[in-house]
């Protein structure tokens, strides 16, 4: 019976040795094309200049609004003598919310709440003539800090510190014509301290850019540069419409995943780093859906990456006209409006869609299904797409 087991234990053995074997082998060659690759998560996560304006890199400083949990406003409406208000208050608060405190739940995959306090007991009526503000020559940082702490005078009661303050003119006021947001510290003349920032809305919110213009300039308050050009070039000159602070109207507004990481809606443990050369695969889920993996990040240098999402007609992007892996640079020495973020076209000369060369400029299958950046050494193909995403690969040399 002995003689008989030992031969029946060594062939076992030797199968399960053989098993380990094999399966160490297949595990090596995982990990030689993982979708996940090795390089530390901290090295694609650029630091913000803080020598330029609105920087795009991570830790920009300038008392910028709260990006997660509760991000705190209060709003107060306004009219002048020379414009006066025929509408309610209500109905302008009606017209902002609760759709841009929607649209940011949405975006932030619930990581935000826009909490927005509003006195909408009346119009209180602003100390000067609306064309007295100036809003045709442009304004000045004083000019506005003026127009703001008139507000202020005019409501004359106590607004306990908060985030942003909103202030809302009647729509008739269209000497108030577009609507900018106020950087620095919001302050009474009194030197009481009311807001970190203060959004002052007008005629292009009624007229063009509806609720939307309110997370745009909100946008503003907790950091995020324009991407629009502020040379007066066509406003889809680097991103088309392919985000809410570049073209607000644009088909496809929901924020690039590169601030949604930044404004840490995106965990670290979404992000794919690559900061080493080689060839790697990843796996990208929707952009407008919660959960997944959402972007692959490939370092340049100190200061530039390259970035690949997948965006799709889901969600806050459901108008758009376009989908696939959209590919984009980021600069976080360039400033706000001079493109510190440009998309990159895969279909150039298509002439895009609703209105934009750049709509159309995602990798597809159906379509361009790879594009390589050769300044930089970077070759991004699509491998598959499926109803669970779209596979990747990512070769650097």
């Amino acid at each position: 019976m002995t003689g008989l087991i030992q031969p029946f234990r060594i062939s076992v053995w030797c199968l399960m040795l053989c098993a380990i074997t094999e399966w160490v082998m297949i595990s090596t060659s995982a990990i030689a094309t993982s979708h996940r690759p090795q390089t530390d998560i901290s090295a694609c996560k650029l630091a913000a200049n803080s020598d330029v304006y609105l920087s795009a890199g991570f830790g920009y400083e300038l008392n910028c609004a709260p990006s997660t949990g509760t991000l705190n406003a209060f709003m107060i409406f306004v009219d002048f003598d020379d414009e006066q208000a025929i509408e309610t208050p209500q109905s302008l608060h009606d017209f902002f919310l609760p759709a841009a405190a929607e649209w940011y739940a949405t975006s932030s995959y619930g990581a935000l709440t826009l909490n927005v306090t509003a006195d909408t007991s009346r119009f209180y009526r602003m100390p000067a003539t609306a064309a007295s503000y100036g809003w045709a020559r442009g304004l000045s940082y004083e000019t506005h800090e003026k127009y703001i702490q008139d507000a202020l005078d005019a409501y004359n009661q106590t607004i306990p510190p908060t985030d942003v303050l909103y202030v809302v003119p009647t729509a008739n006021a269209a000497a108030i014509s577009f609507s900018p947001t106020f950087m620095g510290d919001v302050q009474t003349r009194a030197g009481v301290y009311v807001a970190k920032k203060s959004v002052t809305f007008g005629l292009d919110a009624y007229k063009t850019w509806k609720y939307l213009v309110l997370n745009h300039e909100t946008g503003h308050t907790m950091c995020l540069p324009d991407y629009y050009p502020f040379n007066g070039s066509a406003t889809g000159l680097f991103i088309g419409g392919w985000d809410l602070m570049g073209l607000i109207s644009g088909p496809s507004p929901d924020y690039f995943a590169w601030d949604k990481w930044r404004l840490g809606w995106l965990s670290d443990e979404q992000i794919d780093c690559i900061a080493e050369t080689g060839s790697t695969t990843h796996m990208l889920t929707p952009l407008e859906q919660t959960g997944g993996s959402k972007a692959v990040v490939i370092k340049h240098n100190s200061t530039d990456v390259l970035v690949a999402e997948l965006r799709s007609t889901n969600g806050l992007d459901s108008a758009s006209c376009s989908t696939g892996v959209l590919l984009y640079t980021v600069s976080t020495i360039t400033a706000t409006g001079d493109g510190p973020v440009r998309v990159l076209d895969a279909t150039p000369g298509s002439n895009g869609c609703a209105g934009d060369e750049l709509n159309d400029a995602p990798l597809s299958l159906k379509g361009t299904n790879s594009y390589t950046v050769s300044e930089w050494g970077i070759k991004v193909t699509i491998v598959d797409e499926s109803s669970d995403g779209t596979e990747i690969r990512v070769d650097v040399s």
